[in-house]
């Protein structure tokens, strides 16, 4: 597959799927419905990739769904495409992320993507997940990942390592997060995060096959029960330009009724 091809498809979705989706998920009480809009732009040595995001969410006692519709801009290219993402409610302490994507006329995004995570609570705090991810490409991708992660008083951290295959070809990374939850609510929070070798997701992995070593700074917070936002920034190497690298920044406004 074409390497600047795929490091530009690799930064498609990350921004509506990201945590709006998983953190409204927690949210009691009877808002049943969000909708967000979202656009960042990442810079690279050898040209800036742009994303736009439009999501409505459906919030029911077994979970919620959502449709999302994206957009991506790089070197006079534009490519656009349908998502289906929810998060099922299972057994007791159990929840699921299932994720379809198509692109009609793929150029930047894989023709056809899908993912699958499954989180279960051990209690004490803990919650192990494992995940499998296939980015459809001329060379397929996929993404295999577990993850443990710890709650405790007002903080999130959260340890994950995965394999990414492509072509016969493999690699690993591991990812740490660590988030604080200033008003106790999934609501309001910041959150760090650092990599080491290649810890793509669903999200990260449209952007670049060569991205590695990153670092990152979130900030959730809802200004009402209603209105919200979020931002973040990052960096990482870029291993395709000598001593490159590649800069992040995102925003995003989400509204609950």
């Amino acid at each position: 597959m074409n390497k600047k091809k795929y490091s530009l498809a690799l930064f498609g979705l990350s921004l509506s799927a990201w945590c709006f989706a998983q953190d409204t998920t927690l949210i009691d009480g009877p808002l049943d419905w969000s909708a967000s809009v979202s656009s960042g732009q990442t810079k690279t040595q050898v040209g800036t990739a742009q994303e736009r995001s439009v999501t409505l969410r459906r919030y029911t006692p077994m979970g919620s769904i959502a449709i999302e519709q994206l957009q991506l801009k790089r070197f006079g290219s534009t490519d656009s495409a349908l998502a289906l993402d929810a998060y099922p409610r299972l057994w007791q302490g159990a929840y699921a992320n299932l994720r379809y994507q198509h692109a009609a006329s793929p150029d930047l995004y894989p023709g056809k993507s899908w993912r699958a995570e499954l989180y279960q609570n051990v209690g004490g705090g803990w919650e192990l997940a494992a995940s499998h991810d296939e980015l459809g490409f001329s060379s397929i991708v996929k993404i295999e990942g577990v993850a443990l992660g710890k709650y405790w008083g007002n903080f999130y951290a959260r340890l994950r390592h995965q394999r990414v295959t492509s072509n016969g070809a493999g690699s690993q990374g591991d990812r740490f997060m660590l988030r604080y939850y200033y008003e106790g609510d999934a609501d309001h929070y910041v959150e760090v995060n650092v990599s080491s070798g290649r810890s793509d997701d669903f999200n990260t992995a449209q952007l670049s096959g060569s991205r590695s070593d990153s670092r990152g700074l979130a900030w959730y917070h809802f200004v009402t029960r209603q209105w919200g936002l979020k931002v973040s920034a990052s960096q990482a190497n870029d291993s395709s330009v000598a001593g490159g690298n590649e800069r992040s920044l995102n925003l995003g406004l989400a509204y609950r009724w």
